[in-house]
């Protein structure tokens, strides 16, 4: 009995091993251009922008609160155009923004504001 306790641990710890088969190493698939969530840097109201599918929306941290949405094309590599309505002032605004590394983005708007985003 003795000897096939002996001969069994090995087998039991060896199909144990295989029986959660190959591990495959994933990592989480990374946003490309400008696609995916992005944090304002500085400013007086701290909020995050998201680019999804054509839609743009940006929500402040602190409320959760609708502050702007609207859509965006890309104007090419890098490069990108968003026509938003300002929920605050009720006014509809045009920026164009550069990607100036993989994770910020820097903003010029219609009516002369500049902004950055970094990526979240």
């Amino acid at each position: 009995m003795r000897r096939y306790a002996a001969l069994l641990l090995p087998l039991t710890l060896f199909a144990a091993c295989q029986s959660e088969g190959p591990r495959a190493s994933i990592e989480p698939a990374r946003p490309r251009g400008i696609e995916g969530r992005w944090s304002s840097v500085g400013g007086p109201v701290a909020y995050t922008a998201t680019f999804e599918n054509g839609r743009f929306a940006s929500i402040e941290s602190g409320t959760n609160g609708l502050l702007a949405s609207g859509t965006y094309t890309s104007l090419g590599p890098g490069q990108v155009n968003i026509l938003y309505t300002s929920k605050t002032r009720n006014e509809q605004v045009a920026a164009n923004c550069n990607q100036v590394a993989p994770n910020r983005l820097s903003c010029a708007t219609s009516n002369g504001s500049r902004f950055e985003l970094s990526r979240a």
